[in-house]
C-alpha cells in the first residue's frame, strides 16, 4: 500500500484546481459539474483557496499577456490550446483531454508568470504634491519627494535602485559586502552606509551628501560593472564630495560642479518647502510643478534664464506665482490649466536679482 506524502498531496490538489479553473474560463458548467466542484471543496477545507489562488494567477497572466515577458509565453499556452482543440473536436467524448491540457497550461504558465515577476524590480511611486517613506528589505530607508518613480531590486551581491523621475533621499545601511547603487540616467550613485538624496532635473542629476562617503560614476554603457568616476579637470567628483556638500553633473556633457551647500536647505523639501537660493527659474518652476496640478510653462527663455531665491509652501502654486510677478519682470497668464510665465517687457530694464522675501 503507497502512502501518498502532504507535499504530493498539496500538488495533486494544485493541480485540480488549476484544472477546475481552466474548465470554468473555458465554459459555463453544467448542473452536474457544479455538484462535482462543490464535493471537492465540502472534501478539503483548502480547496477553495487553492481555486482562488489559480484564478488570481489565471487573471494576473491575462493582465500581463502584452508584456515582452509573457508574449512568448502566451503563443505557446495558445499553441497548446489549438492542439488540445483539434483533439476536442476529433474526439467529443474525451472532453478532459483538452481540461487536462489546459491546466498543464496554466501550471506551467503560472510558475514561469511568478518567476518572472519576481525578476522585475518593485516600484514606488508618489504623484503630484505627494511625500513617501519606504522602508527597505534590508532595513534602509528611502523619502521620496512629490513626482518620484524609483525602482528597488535587491540581489544576493548587490542592492540595486533606479531614479526614473523626482527625487529621493536614502538613509542606507550598512552592508559593506553589497554595495547600494543609485542610477539616474547615465550617472551612478554608489554607498555602502551613508545618507544622501539624488534628484533628477532636465539636464542634470544632482547629489546631496548628507553624512558618509559615495562614489560618483559615469554608467554610459548602462551596465554597473564598468562605470568609471565622473571627473572635475584631473581630481575624481567623489573625492571631492564630502557632507554637506552638493554635486551637480550635466546629462548631456561631461560638466560637474562641487560646492558646499545648508543642510538644512537641502532638506527643506521633506518639511514641505521649497528653498531657492540664487537659482535659475526654469529648475524653480521645474521644482514647484512636482507639487501642483495645474502647471506652469516657462514662454519665453528670458524667464528660464533670471535667477530666484526665496522661500515657498510646496504645493502653494499661486504665491510662487504672486511672489515671482511681484519683484521679477514676469507676467502670468493662465490658460486652460496652465500658467505661462512670460517676460513683462515694459519692467526688463529694471529687474530684480531675485524674489527676496518669504511667501
Amino acid at each position: 500500500m503507497s502512502v501518498v506524502s502532504p507535499e504530493d498531496r498539496l500538488d495533486a490538489a494544485r493541480e485540480q484546481a488549476a484544472l477546475w479553473c481552466v474548465r470554468l474560463a473555458d465554459d459555463d458548467l453544467s448542473r452536474a459539474e457544479h455538484e462535482e466542484l462543490q464535493a471537492w471543496f465540502d472534501a478539503d477545507e483548502t480547496h477553495r483557496g487553492l481555486l482562488d489562488d489559480a484564478v488570481t494567477a489565471w487573471r494576473a497572466i491575462e493582465e500581463q499577456a502584452a508584456s515582452p515577458g509573457m508574449i512568448a509565453l502566451r503563443g505557446e499556452a495558445l499553441e497548446d490550446l489549438r492542439r488540445a482543440q483539434r483533439e476536442r473536436w476529433a474526439r467529443p467524448a474525451q472532453r478532459p483531454a483538452l481540461w487536462t491540457a489546459l491546466a498543464a497550461s496554466l501550471v506551467v504558465a503560472v510558475a514561469a508568470g511568478v518567476a518572472w515577476r519576481a525578476s522585475l524590480p518593485d516600484v514606488y511611486r508618489t504623484t503630484e504634491g505627494e511625500r513617501r517613506i519606504v522602508e527597505l528589505a534590508d532595513g534602509s530607508r528611502a523619502s521620496l519627494d512629490s513626482a518620484t518613480v524609483l525602482k528597488v531590486k535587491y540581489e544576493s551581491g548587490r542592492r540595486r535602485l533606479w531614479l526614473d523621475s523626482g527625487r529621493a533621499k536614502f538613509s542606507v545601511a550598512k552592508d559593506p559586502l553589497r554595495p547600494f547603487s543609485v542610477a539616474a540616467g547615465d550617472k551612478l550613485v554608489v554607498a555602502t552606509g551613508t545618507v544622501f538624496s539624488v534628484e533628477r532635473l532636465t539636464g542634470q542629476m544632482r547629489v546631496v551628501l548628507y553624512e558618509g562617503h559615495v562614489a560618483v560614476l559615469d554608467d554610459r554603457t548602462g551596465r554597473s560593472e564598468t562605470p568609471v568616476p565622473i571627473r572635475i579637470g584631473a581630481v575624481p567628483a567623489e573625492k571631492l564630495l564630502t557632507p554637506d556638500h552638493e554635486l551637480v553633473t550635466s546629462t548631456s556633457s561631461d560638466a560637474t560642479v562641487v560646492s558646499p551647500t545648508d543642510p538644512a536647505r537641502a532638506r527643506s523639501w521633506e518639511n514641505g518647502q521649497l528653498v531657492f537660493q540664487d537659482e535659475p527659474m526654469d529648475l524653480a518652476v521645474e521644482r514647484v510643478n512636482r507639487y501642483a496640478r495645474d502647471k506652469l510653462r516657462i514662454g519665453d527663455p528670458g524667464v528660464g534664464r533670471l535667477r530666484i531665491s526665496g522661500v515657498f509652501t510646496s504645493g502653494d502654486t499661486g504665491a510662487f506665482v504672486d511672489g515671482v510677478t511681484a519683484v521679477l519682470p514676469v507676467h502670468a497668464v493662465a490658460a486652460n490649466g496652465v500658467t505661462v510665465l512670460k517676460i513683462d517687457r515694459g519692467q526688463k530694464n529694471s529687474a530684480p536679482a531675485g524674489v527676496s522675501s518669504t511667501s
